[in-house]
C-alpha cells in the first residue's frame, strides 16, 4: 500500500502539471476545466495500468496492458471530462489543443513507463530476495545435516565405551553393573531431552556432562577428581549441545586414566569482551611427544564450531601450566 500510495501522489502531481501547462498555452476553458480534464485523462490511464501491471503475469503482458490503457484511457478520459464540464468538441479541434493533448498522451505514455519500471524493478527485487532466502535455506540445510552427522559421530563413539565397561563390570562387580546401567539410561534420556530443544544453553551442557562424569565416575573411582567453575549467570547462555564431551573425554582417556595416580579435571565459564570462553584442563600425563592436539573428537568440535560459527569460534590445545593439557573453546557471546 505505501508504493500504490506515493504513485497516486506522483499522479497528481504530474496532471495538475499538465493542466498548468495548458493553461499557460492558451488551451482548453482555464485552469480548473483543464486540471478535470487532466484529472480525467490521467486517472482513466492510471488505474487501468496499476491493474494491468498487477495482474500481468510477465514483461510482454505488462507493457501489453500498459499500452491498451494509455489508448483506452485517454478516449475515456476525454468523454469523462467532457461530460462534467459540459465542454464540447470544438474546446480540442485547434492545432494547439492537439499538440496539448499529444503532449499529454506523451506524458501518460511517460508515467506509465515509469510506474512499469518501478514495478518491475520491485518484482526483480521480490525474486531477488526469495532466490537468496531459498539459497539461505539450503545453506541452513546443509549445515544442519552437517551438524547432525558430527553431532552422531559422537554418541556411538562413548556409548561402545560405556558398554564394553558394563559387559566387564557385569561379571567382577553386578552391583556397580547395575548402577552403571542406571546413570547410561539417565544420559540417555536427558541428552534426548535436550537434543530436542530448540535452543540449548549452557547449563544444559553442563548438566550432560555432570551424568557423563557420573557414568565415569563409577569405572576410576576416586582417581577421577571433578571441580566445575562456571558462574550462575552464564548457565542461560545459548551453548551447542554436547560440545565439550569430547573434550572431556579427550582429557579422560588421554590424560588423566593412563596416570596411575589419576588426577583432576576442571571445567571452566567464563565472558568477557563479548564472547564466550569454556577450558577444559587437566592434570593428566599431557600431550605426547610432537602431540599437535589433532584426533577424531578434537576435528570433530573443529568441525562443528567452523559450521555454526566461521571463523569467528576457536578451539586451542596446549599444555597445562605444570601438568596436564587444557583445551579452550572460545565462540560469541
Amino acid at each position: 500500500m505505501p508504493r500504490l500510495a506515493v504513485q497516486t501522489a506522483l499522479a497528481l502531481l504530474i496532471n495538475t502539471l499538465i493542466a498548468a501547462f495548458l493553461t499557460a498555452i492558451g488551451v482548453g476553458g482555464g485552469f480548473t476545466v483543464n486540471l478535470v480534464f487532466s484529472f480525467c485523462i490521467g486517472f482513466a490511464i492510471f488505474i487501468p495500468c496499476m491493474v494491468a501491471i498487477r495482474l500481468a503475469r510477465g514483461p510482454a503482458q505488462m507493457i501489453a496492458g500498459i499500452a491498451l490503457s494509455v489508448v483506452l484511457g485517454s478516449a475515456v478520459g476525454v468523454a469523462l471530462g467532457m461530460t462534467l464540464t459540459g465542454h464540447g468538441l470544438e474546446q480540442w479541434t485547434s492545432e494547439h489543443a492537439l499538440q496539448a493533448l499529444l503532449i499529454g498522451l506523451m506524458f501518460g505514455v511517460g508515467v506509465s513507463y515509469l510506474f512499469y519500471s518501478r514495478e518491475r524493478m520491485g518484482q526483480l527485487e521480490s525474486e531477488l530476495k526469495e532466490r537468496e532466502l531459498r539459497q539461505a535455506l539450503a545453506e541452513k540445510a546443509r549445515v544442519d545435516a552437517q551438524l547432525r552427522m558430527l553431532q552422531a559421530q559422537i554418541e556411538p563413539h562413548f556409548l561402545f565405551n560405556t558398554l564394553a565397561n558394563l559387559s566387564v563390570l557385569i561379571g567382577s562387580d553386578p552391583e556397580r553393573a547395575e548402577r552403571l546401567l542406571a546413570d547410561l539410561i539417565a544420559y540417555l534420556r536427558a541428552t534426548l531431552q535436550r537434543t530436542r530443544e530448540a535452543e540449548p544453553t549452557l547449563g544444559d551442557e553442563i548438566e550432560l556432562l555432570r551424568r557423563y562424569l557420573d557414568i565415569l565416575g563409577l569405572r576410576l573411582g576416586p582417581r577421577l577428581r571433578v571441580a566445575f567453575d562456571v558462574p550462575p549467570e552464564l548457565l542461560a547462555r545459548p551453548f551447542p549441545l554436547l560440545m565439550l564431551q569430547p573434550l572431556v573425554e579427550n582429557a579422560i582417556t588421554h590424560g588423566i586414566e593412563p596416570q596411575v595416580g589419576g588426577g583432576e579435571l576442571r571445567i571452566a565459564a567464563r565472558q568477557e569482551r563479548g564472547r564466550l570462553q569454556l577450558t577444559v584442563s587437566d592434570t593428566g600425563v599431557g600431550l605426547r611427544e610432537g602431540g599437535s592436539g589433532t584426533g577424531f573428537g578434537l576435528e570433530n568440535v573443529r568441525g562443528r564450531l567452523h559450521a555454526l560459527f566461521g571463523d569467528a569460534a576457536r578451539l586451542d590445545v596446549r599444555s597445562n601450566a605444570g601438568q596436564g593439557v587444557v583445551a579452550t573453546v572460545e565462540i560469541p557471546a
